[in-house]
């Protein structure tokens, strides 16, 4: 298995795998990626029933896990999404400012969220992050994986990133232009949101533009190298 995916849900593992297959420009690379959390249902195009879910299946339930340890043991790369508007949420407890009370950077809360992230994988057992840092990889959306769908469709210019009500401003991008689905949370939806990033063009578009999608395409291009040999 070459990535495994590990996200909040169901639409964010369709979006990453159409990122995967537009930055390695290979429409086939699908085909080894696995969907490990949630657990995905192929027949529903669901979550698997039963099975836990969102941050909290990913925070509480995965990534301190015997599972998850056996997940990274047999994937060559492991990629963990999470979104930071749900990070100072109790259980997750990380705020989106300073001590000063000053709004962190996507940057400054991506390190901080990384940082919770690893701490909870080695809580499962002491240094396995350190261990096996080079086969995992962290794409944290600041505040939604939808800021970077609409870092795509919006194309009028902006003075600073979108990072706060990304889903409700995709929907009125839809009302305007019919030739956008209306926004769901379904499987099916976010394929076809996202099937854009299966060309590398679009993918280095929205890297200039949103800061928390350009340190993940940083971290791709880290084993890019490795990729191509395969």
């Amino acid at each position: 298995m070459l990535f495994g995916l590990a996200c909040e849900g169901v639409t964010d593992q369709i979006t990453i795998e159409n990122i995967l297959c537009g930055y390695f420009d290979n429409p086939d690379l699908d085909e080894a990626i696995t969907r490990l959390q949630p657990p995905f249902d192929e027949t529903t195009q669901k979550q698997k029933v039963g099975e836990i879910g969102g941050w909290t299946g990913l925070l509480n339930h995965y990534l301190g896990s015997q599972r998850f340890r056996e997940d990274v043991l047999n994937t060559q790369f492991i990629i963990i999404q999470v979104d930071t508007d749900v990070a100072p949420e109790k259980g997750f407890d990380v705020a989106h400012s300073d001590a000063e009370n000053n709004p962190l950077t996507p940057e400054a809360l991506i390190d901080k969220v990384v940082s919770k992230l690893i701490a909870i994988i080695d809580s499962g057992e002491q240094g396995f992050y350190q261990q096996q840092s080079a086969k995992i990889i962290f794409a944290i959306s600041v505040h939604s994986l939808e800021c970077w769908l609409y870092a795509h469709y919006n194309k009028q210019s902006l003075n600073k990133p979108k990072i706060v009500g990304c889903f409700d401003a995709l929907d009125r991008l839809a009302q305007k232009d019919k030739k956008l689905p209306k926004p769901e949370k379904t499987y099916r939806c976010y394929n076809d949101f996202s099937r854009p990033f299966l060309a590398r063009k679009h993918i280095d578009a929205v890297a200039a533009k949103d800061p928390s999608f350009r340190v993940f395409i940083r971290e791709l291009a880290k084993i890019e190298e490795q990729i191509f040999q395969l």
